[in-house]
């Protein structure tokens, strides 16, 4: 069967596969196609991330299918005298802090946090690659697929709402 392999920035090929390949095995025809090292990949299908002791059968990755190849950097081992970061809800927090009382304070982190979960859980793998070729080459970003834009209404059109009512 025939697999389509693609990069986040587009980047893609087409490789011949059995589905009892291993993922493992799969990884390294990709290595040697799209130059991207093994120990660098995750591979997706339909959102799913492959392990590399499956089968591509074990996911029912058949003819023609997608999978998509996420490049992970190559870790640098941290200095040991350096401080890790604050995260951002502790910067968050001390901006609020500045505004509102304790209370008010806590209350709008968790408002924040309960929101900012809502809107990861909305954002499909296109959102992220839409991103990332955003962030990397500056092209346009488009509307994301979970949320729409609020309808702008023309004085006309607001005259003919009004009348309707």
């Amino acid at each position: 069967m025939f697999l389509t392999v693609k990069l986040l920035l587009g980047r893609r090929c087409s490789l011949k596969v059995s589905g009892q390949e291993s993922v493992a095995m799969l990884k390294k025809l990709v290595s040697e196609r799209l130059h991207v090292p093994e120990e660098q990949q995750h591979l997706l299908f339909r959102g799913q991330l492959l392990a590399d002791d499956k089968r591509l059968s074990d996911y029912r990755i058949g003819p023609n299918a997608s999978i998509s190849v996420v490049v992970r950097p190559l870790e640098k081992p941290a200095p040991e005298d350096t401080r890790l970061p604050q995260p951002l809800w502790h910067h968050l927090g001390q901006v609020l802090a500045k505004h509102f009382g304790p209370q008010d304070t806590e209350a709008m982190l968790q408002l924040l946090r309960r929101e900012h979960e809502e809107c990861l859980q909305r954002i499909s793998l296109g959102d992220l690659e839409q991103l990332a070729r955003y962030l990397l080459t500056k092209e346009p970003l488009a509307q994301p697929t979970g949320e729409r834009e609020p309808e702008v209404l023309s004085p006309n059109k607001e005259e003919e709402k009004e009348a309707v009512q």
